[in-house]
């Protein structure tokens, strides 16, 4: 096989569904809001969204447009 090469590789969507994916997955993202929580928001970027800078963009509160952002994902 030479460098030029690629194998292209397709998992099942069973794989991401599964019961311990979801688990990780609810896992990983209350982890990152945890995190982010506890960060001081002014150590962020300005093109962050959660940067006091940017609070009332798009119309509405930081807090309101990122609950926004994230309704309906996996909890």
């Amino acid at each position: 096989m030479t460098a030029q090469t690629k194998i292209k590789r397709t998992v099942p969507q069973a794989v991401f569904e599964s019961k311990d994916a979801l688990r990780a997955a609810a896992l990983g993202h209350k982890q990152a809001c945890d995190e982010l929580a506890r960060m001081d928001v002014r150590s962020l970027g300005t093109g962050n969204p959660n940067h006091p800078i940017n609070d009332g963009i798009f119309g509405y509160a930081t807090a309101d447009l990122m609950a926004k952002q994230y309704e309906g994902s996996v909890s």
